[in-house]
């Protein structure tokens, strides 16, 4: 059976498609060992050495799995049926979590095949989980002697019984076959999707290089092309000479740069097209998943995919959902229309035309300009008070201050990394001792998830009364180095996206549950966004902002009346953002 994650995208953030129930990891690494200093392998797995320690950690997660379902196919308590699920959970996705991360930011190619094979396999494993009576049976007594559990096992057995259920497992043999194809099909498609993103980002070739302004060029690939001149030393005759353009790599992050400061309506509109329209092999893709999907659905007795992935969620059916959207929708409509307008009288006044209409790809463009001249807002001033380093120290001056706990750099082993510029963070307490590990991989690199995600390395989970589990997470970003200055400058929405993330990540290290099966972002799919946006709104105090964001060469603390300039422009078009957001649901 098979849980899928929702996609979130306000911030050109993307995340796994899917993964399965069975979560988390059995096997203890030294990333939880901050003193060690031997070579380990990968996040501190020692099988992880080399890329071919991916094979070995399948083989040893399905052999330990096996184990724990003969323990309990011996129907021992409820209790102890519980905890070996989850156990088995943990030691499943230890494969399963680390591998997707390996294929979505190792920059070795031998690691990325391996972690694709060990996926794989896995995979299939997961699948012989998923349909296993034996399992299936026990999770159903554990259910049905729900007094001699906690509450927070009760629930469990709750929820892994109707995961087990969505796969099909109380279905004739006939459909239970045909649900795992589907699944199996689904699984695939998924990665093609996310893999064809990666290797197909599309691209649009600009001249001449003025077409381009000067504060994103950073973000494009400088190109040339020979174009034939006069030759001044020789009149009459020709010679090549070189013209610089730009290549736009039509990603999400460099296209929403180019749609807002650029100008040239042209570079716009050709940038948005591409952008839009690529990859084009996943149209093909999209029309297969929506297939499988809908006879899954139908297969379960549902009306469609939308009733069935709403099972256990805090909006009980598609019809809460439209009913929400569709209130939220009206409530805005009237100053959506008034947005709409206003924007689009703007790009008249300023072509010198009556009859000329809004395009897609002119509203990013005209509402930048307009927040820009209504309160003065500079985006190279507004970054200067952003440098990575220092809004790093923001997030650890919220962790004190929230939590009374620090958040430091702390040495990796040899091999624990993936890549030099990853840094790994440990939350400390006084008195509690040590929370969780967090890897940064910030900066953009080719061939890397091109978005801004958080990843699961290892989740949270009691093992005994004396020990528990520690968390360990990946925040993955895509902040690009300029060409001109040493010092990373964020602009003010990927202020936001840091301080996102990291509300996930904080809500993955700081919970303490007894199974990982609800550890973390683990809740209810329409909640688990909840803390993060929530999160989000330290980065537009003032209160929050003056302690640690100051000018990268003057130390100047950002003034207040910048702040409220921000949050001034932010607030302006938000029905038109609303309405946007509602469509991207439908």
């Amino acid at each position: 059976m098979w849980n899928f994650i929702k996609n979130r995208e306000p911030n050109i953030h993307m995340k796994r498609l899917f993964e399965p129930f069975l979560s988390y990891r059995h096997f203890r690494t030294r990333a939880v060992d901050r003193q060690n200093t031997s070579s380990t392998g990968l996040y501190g797995f020692d099988h992880l050495k080399s890329p071919k320690g991916f094979q070995r950690f399948v083989d040893e997660a399905i052999e330990r799995s096996s184990e724990l379902i003969d323990y309990i196919s011996g129907m021992p308590s409820s209790a102890e049926i519980i905890r070996a699920m989850d156990e088995i959970s943990d030691t499943v996705c230890s494969v399963v979590d680390s591998a997707e991360l390996c294929r979505q930011t190792h920059p070795a190619r031998g690691f990325v095949e391996e972690a694709i094979k060990a996926s794989m396999k896995i995979n299939v494993y997961l699948h012989f989980l998923n349909t296993n009576h034996t399992l299936y049976n026990a999770v159903k007594k554990a259910e049905q002697d729900g007094h001699l559990l906690t509450e927070e096992a009760r629930r469990a057995a709750l929820h892994l019984r109707i995961d087990f259920e969505k796969g099909g497992i109380h279905l004739p043999s006939g459909k239970l076959d045909r649900v795992n194809q589907l699944n199996m099909d689904a699984h695939k498609l998924c990665r093609e999707y996310g893999e064809n993103i990666i290797n197909d980002p599309g691209y649009v070739d600009i001249f001449p290089a003025s077409r381009i302004p000067r504060q994103i060029q950073h973000l494009l690939k400088p190109i040339y092309r020979l174009t034939s001149g006069v030759s001044k030393e020789s009149l009459g005759s020709y010679e090549d000479e070189q013209e610089k353009g730009f290549r736009i790599i039509t990603e999400p992050r460099t296209l929403f740069s180019v749609l807002q400061l650029t100008p040239d309506e042209q570079v716009r509109k050709m940038a948005y097209l591409k952008g839009s329209s690529i990859p084009h092999a996943n149209h093909e893709v999209l029309d297969k998943l929506i297939n499988s999907r809908h006879e899954l659905a139908q297969i379960m007795g549902c009306k469609s995919y939308a009733e069935f992935v709403m099972q256990l969620n805090m909006a009980s059916s598609p019809e809460v959902v439209v009913s929400f959207l569709q209130e939220m929708s009206n409530m805005v409509k009237e100053k959506a229309d008034e947005e709409f307008n206003t924007i689009r009288n703007l790009k008249r006044d300023l072509c010198g035309q009556r009859c000329v209409d809004l395009e897609p790809w002119d509203e990013a463009y005209y509402t930048t300009m307009m927040k820009s001249s209504a309160y003065n807002l500079d985006s190279a001033v507004v970054a200067s008070y952003f440098s990575l380093p220092q809004c790093i120290e923001g997030l650890k001056l919220l962790v004190k201050s929230l939590f009374g706990a620090s958040f430091d750099s702390v040495p990796m082993a040899p091999g624990e990394s993936w890549h030099p510029d990853v840094l790994k963070m440990c939350i400390h307490h006084p008195e509690e001792g040590d929370l969780g590990f967090l890897y940064l991989d910030l900066f953009s690199r080719k061939g890397k998830y091109p978005g801004c995600a958080t990843f699961a390395i290892k989740g949270g989970r009691k093992i005994s009364e004396t020990e528990y589990q520690l968390p360990v997470m990946a925040l993955v970003f895509n902040f690009s180095r300029s060409h001109d200055s040493s010092i990373v400058r964020l602009n003010h929405s990927e202020l936001e996206t840091l301080f996102h993330e990291f509300g996930h990540a904080l809500h993955a290290l700081l919970s303490r549950t007894d199974y990982q099966h609800f550890a973390g972002t683990r809740v209810a799919l329409d909640f688990a966004e909840t803390p993060s946006n929530l999160f989000e709104y330290y980065a537009r105090d003032y209160r929050v902002l003056k302690k640690f964001a100051r000018h990268y060469s003057t130390g100047e603390v950002i003034p207040e009346k910048l702040v409220k300039s921000l949050n001034g422009a932010r607030d302006m078009f938000a029905a038109t953002e609303l309405q946007r957001q509602v469509y991207l649901i439908f």
